[in-house]
């Protein structure tokens, strides 16, 4: 079945699906750990992005994009898993249940996380086999989406102060795996330099956005680039990114799909 065949609710359900039935494939010692971190909760925003972007270029048969999607989100988990411990954000709670060191303990947790990115891995690689070029360019876009995740961790971690410096670790931190999910699909669908333009314009600018409507809707004395700027200033931000990713969905084959995405993230509620 090809993607423009089924919609974005259908294609949610079946990545659901096979997200549940891949994780059960291979006797995991931590299966349940990394279920408990994967299966329940989460808005998929990346998986999404993963379909979007393989509209965005014109089209691509759904395992394809179920398998990226399923690395997505395995990277995104796996980081999530990781700001939670005790030595990064120390954080007890996640998608209203225990995070997954304080459920099944530290060394766990960094286990789990460890696992959860091996598996990403080892599934792009799996599928790179049979699947061809585009396919393995597509697997290239989300593994250094992931490795400039990283680099924006470590600048979380060692603490924003201006403007720029809040936008740049934004960029990496959030931004650079939502700009690999959407470049990734569109690879899949062998989009040309043109599209592929587009799309990253349009990705860019909705993971800036994405990030902004975070901090708004967490402004909860925590460092972000509120304290830098203000809060007025932080919603001129948001609506400002939220518009140039807007306009970049022009001339994109789902362009008006790319625009009603947008604009849902912007007034989202958490």
């Amino acid at each position: 079945m090809k993607i423009s065949e089924i919609s974005k609710t259908e294609y949610l359900a079946s990545f659901q699906e096979y997200l549940e039935r891949s994780l059960s494939l291979h006797g995991f010692a931590l299966e349940e750990a990394m279920r408990y971190a994967t299966v329940d909760g989460g808005k998929r925003i990346r998986p999404l992005l993963v379909y979007l972007g393989a509209r965005a270029a014109g089209d691509a048969e759904c395992e394809g994009v179920l398998a990226l999607a399923y690395a997505v989100e395995l990277v995104h988990s796996y980081s999530l898993v990781h700001d939670d411990l005790p030595a990064m954000d120390d954080d007890d709670m996640r998608r209203g249940k225990l995070s997954v060191h304080k459920k099944f303990g530290e060394a766990n947790g960094i286990l789990v996380g460890d696992a959860l990115l091996t598996e990403a891995a080892e599934s792009l690689f799996r599928n790179a086999n049979v699947r061809g070029e585009n396919y393995l360019s597509a697997c290239y876009e989300i593994m250094l989406g992931a490795s400039k995740m990283v680099d924006g961790q470590v600048r979380d971690l060692a603490g924003c102060k201006t403007k720029n410096e809040y936008l740049e670790t934004y960029s990496l931190k959030t931004g650079a795996l939502i700009l690999a999910s959407m470049r990734a699909g569109a690879r899949l669908a062998c989009a040309d330099e043109s599209t592929l333009e587009r799309v990253s314009a349009y990705a860019r600018n909705l993971g800036l956005a994405f990030q902004l409507a975070d901090d708004l809707l967490d402004d909860d004395g925590e460092p972000s680039i509120i304290n830098a700027i203000g809060r007025e200033e932080t919603v001129r931000l948001l609506n400002s990114a939220t518009e140039s990713a807007i306009r970049s969905a022009d001339f994109l084959k789902n362009s008006e799909e790319l625009k009603e995405f947008a604009r849902m993230l912007a007034v989202r509620k958490k």
